[in-house]
């Protein structure tokens, strides 16, 4: 689970960018792990200045896995990369 330092949303939006990599390995993972074991909601990260968890819901685990997809594949996660994409075309055929 990622940690960000951020004390508003632009500073977020700032971290998260600067971190895109981290970011995108962490999310994808965990979107993966929720999928494999059945589970509706993932924390990916916590403001630590808001004491607010960053979660994703099964809804957005599509999204989430599409959007993160190449930032993992720029990190070199090749085997995560395979499997987010098995992960992508079950979700789009349940769509």
């Amino acid at each position: 689970m990622l940690e960000f330092n951020a004390n508003n949303l632009e500073e977020l939006e700032s971290e998260a960018r600067d971190r895109a990599h981290e970011v995108a390995v962490c999310v994808v993972t965990a979107v993966i792990k929720a999928l494999e074991n059945n589970i509706d909601k993932v924390i990916v990260g916590t403001l630590v200045a808001a004491d607010l968890d960053l979660s994703i819901e099964k809804a957005g685990y599509l999204e989430g896995l599409e959007t993160n997809l190449i930032r993992c594949e720029e990190a070199e996660e090749y085997e995560l990369c395979k499997d987010a994409i098995v992960w992508i075309k079950k979700l789009r055929l349940e769509k």
